[in-house]
């Protein structure tokens, strides 16, 4: 499930909220006060790779349609 950020209209307050796909993504309580708050776009979300096999130098014989065959 996605992972939200909001800003409280009313007191400001930054939070992050875990919501199902259904549910209402633009807008929100704020848990603090219970005021109306607004979803955040801070950008593009991170994505870091961890583990081996998500590049072609990581197999011993390369990949069939990688430019770096050894």
């Amino acid at each position: 499930m996605p992972l939200y950020e909001y800003r409280c209209t009313k007191c400001g307050n930054d939070y992050e909220v875990i919501k199902g796909f259904a549910d209402d993504a633009d807008h929100d309580t704020c848990p603090k006060c219970n005021g109306e708050a607004e979803r955040v776009f801070s950008g593009a979300p991170e994505v870091v790779y961890h583990g081996s096999g998500y590049y072609c130098t990581d197999h011993k014989s390369g990949c069939s349609g990688c430019p770096h065959k050894e």
